[in-house]
């Protein structure tokens, strides 16, 4: 998973810079490029936490992409607009976006599978839920 994650971060990092290239407003084009460097390398440092730490950084991971992908799901309207126009669209922000909100919510999902596989195999041998043979 941590390769995932760095792999993912990678390419969230490069839609920013393909997006940053795409926009002509300077203003737009640098805040998409922020953005995708902020996601992705969020992503990067918890996949690097993840090394020592394995549970805690891919916690972190988890909850980087459910504030990635809530961020997209908020350009929602744009996405539609963006897919109505008939040629000649203006610039493909709009599908960086989607893609995006693909990578990061195949990232949600894939941790959330691992924690609850865990989750599950720590049940099945008895090391969850059993009381404390001390109290």
């Amino acid at each position: 998973m941590r390769g995932y994650l760095v792999l993912n971060g990678l390419l969230i990092i490069g839609i920013g810079f393909a997006g940053k290239m795409m926009l002509l407003e300077k203003n737009e084009a640098f805040s998409f490029l922020q953005g995708g460097l902020t996601l992705g390398g969020a992503l990067i440092i918890c996949a690097l936490f993840a090394g020592s730490h394995y549970r805690l950084g891919l916690i972190g991971g988890g909850v980087v992409a459910l504030l990635g992908f809530c961020r997209t799901m908020v350009n929602l309207s744009s996405w539609a607009e963006w897919l109505a126009h008939s040629s000649p669209r203006s610039p493909a922000t709009p599908l960086l976006e989607m893609i995006v909100g693909l990578l990061t919510l195949a990232i949600l999902v894939g941790v959330v599978r691992i924690l609850l596989a865990e989750r599950t195999a720590k049940t099945r041998t008895g090391l969850l839920g059993k009381p404390d043979q001390n109290q």
